[in-house]
C-alpha cells in the first residue's frame, strides 16, 4: 500500500482506518479512503468517475485521481460527504471551492454554513485584512446575508471598481450586478462625506493667509487634504489618535503629504482638531445601503 503524502494530515472519515471501498489521490499523492454510493449520491462528478470500476487483481482497493491538490480534495470531500466541514476551511479554499462548485455538483446549500464560518471569523478579528474580499462580497450578496454583506463591504474600500475584471468577478460570482451598483452607490457616498472629514480639521480657519487669500490656492490645498483623507479611510475600521498623522498630514518625524508654511496650523488645539476628525470619521459611510434580500438568520454582531 502506497503511504500517505506527509505534506496533508489524515483524518477520519477519509484516513486508511475508516470504512471505504475505494480510495482518491489528489495530484500531490494524498489518498483519501471514500464509501463511492456516498459520492455517486452527492455528485454527478463522481458518479460519473465510478461507472466502471478499474480492473484489479490484487486485494488492494482501487484508486481514481483526481485532478486536485490534497487540501482542496479533503474540502470538497467534506462538502460532499454528511460531515462538518473541515478545519482546514478559510477564505483562500472556500473560494476555490465556490470554482469548482459545478465541476463536482456541490449542492448550493452546502455553502451557507460554511460561508458564515469564513464571515464570522473575519468579524472576530475584525481590524484583519480579508483575502479574496471582493469574492466573498460578491456570495454573501449571492446567499442573501445582509449583515455579511455590510461586513464585508468594509473590506472592499481599496477594489478598483473600474477594473472590468473586477466587475465580470462580481456578477459571475454573484449571479448578478446589483452588488456592483451597492458598491458604488457606497463609493459615492464617501466621496461625498469627505467635505465633513476636511470641516472637522477647520482648514479655513488654520490655513495661513498666504495660503487661503485666494480660491485657487485654498481649493488646492483641500484637494491635497481630500486625497490624503480617501488613503486613510481605507482601512475596514480607521483609527484616528492624532488628526495630523491620521490624513498624513504631519507624522510623528515631522514628514508631510500636504507640504503647507510653518504659520499654517500654528498655535492650533491638536487634541480638539483630533476629537473632531473621530467624530466625522465615525460618521463616515463604511457599508453598503442598498442590500440583498436576507435570507440568512440575523446573527448576534
Amino acid at each position: 500500500m502506497e503511504e500517505q503524502a506527509a505534506s496533508h494530515a489524515m483524518s477520519p472519515p477519509f484516513d486508511n482506518a475508516s470504512p471505504g471501498d475505494c480510495y482518491l489521490r489528489s495530484t500531490d499523492g494524498t489518498r483519501f479512503k471514500v464509501l463511492r454510493h456516498v459520492l455517486v449520491n452527492a455528485s454527478p462528478y463522481f458518479a460519473d468517475l465510478f461507472k466502471e470500476m478499474p480492473s484489479s487483481t490484487s486485494a488492494e482497493l482501487p484508486t481514481f485521481q483526481i485532478d486536485e491538490d490534497a487540501r482542496t480534495l479533503h474540502a470538497v470531500l467534506a462538502f460532499l460527504y454528511p460531515v462538518h466541514a473541515p478545519d482546514l476551511l478559510e477564505a483562500p479554499i472556500f473560494l476555490k471551492l465556490v470554482e469548482l462548485e459545478e465541476k463536482y455538483g456541490i449542492p448550493e446549500a452546502n455553502f451557507y454554513l460554511p460561508l458564515t464560518t469564513v464571515v464570522w471569523g473575519h468579524h472576530l478579528r475584525r481590524t484583519s485584512v480579508v483575502e479574496g474580499a471582493i469574492d466573498l462580497f460578491a456570495l454573501t450578496w449571492r446567499f442573501g446575508g445582509r449583515k455579511a454583506c455590510q461586513f464585508i463591504s468594509r473590506h472592499t474600500h481599496s477594489v478598483d471598481l473600474n477594473d472590468r475584471n473586477v466587475v465580470e468577478k462580481l456578477a459571475r460570482c454573484s449571479r448578478s450586478i446589483e452588488p456592483y451598483m451597492a458598491l458604488m452607490d457606497l463609493r459615492r457616498q464617501r466621496e461625498q462625506a469627505l467635505d465633513d472629514i476636511i470641516q472637522a480639521l477647520e482648514p479655513k480657519k488654520h490655513l495661513c493667509p498666504s495660503h487661503s487669500s485666494t480660491d485657487q490656492m485654498f481649493f488646492a490645498f483641500i484637494s491635497i487634504m481630500k486625497m490624503a483623507a480617501r488613503n486613510a479611510l481605507l482601512p475596514a475600521f480607521p483609527e484616528c489618535r492624532d488628526a495630523f498623522a491620521f490624513l498624513g498630514l504631519q507624522g510623528s518625524d515631522e514628514t508631510r503629504t500636504v507640504t503647507w508654511c510653518s504659520y499654517c496650523y500654528a498655535g492650533a488645539d491638536r487634541a480638539r482638531l483630533a476629537k473632531q476628525l473621530q467624530e466625522a470619521i465615525s460618521r463616515y459611510p463604511q457599508v453598503i445601503s442598498i442590500l440583498p434580500e436576507d435570507v440568512w438568520p440575523a446573527p448576534k454582531w
